[in-house]
């Protein structure tokens, strides 16, 4: 059995939100999209951004919408979506057999799948079927919490 996917990796343009930000296109997020990315919140997944474009912009129109404090990694830049997620695995300190990605473009799917075949991916048009999907089923937060480095948890509070 494969382990759970543990990030999810987002391109944003036609994916998360309709249209394309460097085009001045892009649109209020996707209510499938939305809901899948608070769904797999909420079940300890983390969520990252392997995008292309500006970065300014793209940064402006995620603060806009509210959605920055959702992404614990941001990679936005005109490179390979595979050496996104390679550096993205590496800040998050994950495995890459625990990250999948979703995009609307089949040719950025076929690159990370060639790439990375261990990294899942996923069709944007699929989006609100990925949190019925097992890979997507486990809860990651269940189970004792981690302690917290030194050892803070066994020091009683005063």
């Amino acid at each position: 059995m494969r382990p759970a996917v543990r990030c999810l990796v987002w391109e944003l343009d036609e994916t998360l939100w309709d249209g394309v930000v460097h085009d001045g296109t892009s649109a209020a997020p996707r209510p499938p999209a939305s809901r899948t990315l608070t769904t797999l919140s909420d079940r300890g997944v983390l969520h990252a951004v392997a995008a292309r474009g500006d970065r300014a912009r793209t940064m402006r129109t995620l603060y806009r919408h509210g959605l920055h404090d959702m992404f614990s990694a941001v990679e936005i830049g005109w490179g390979r979506k595979s050496a996104a997620i390679v550096r993205i695995a590496g800040t998050l300190g994950l495995g890459l057999e625990g990250m999948a990605f979703i995009d609307a473009e089949p040719v950025e799917r076929a690159e990370v799948s060639r790439a990375l075949p261990m990294v899942r991916c996923y069709a944007a048009r699929n989006v609100d079927m990925l949190p019925l999907l097992p890979d997507f089923r486990h809860d990651l937060r269940s189970g004792p919490m981690p302690t917290p480095p030194l050892g803070f948890a066994r020091v009683p509070a005063f």
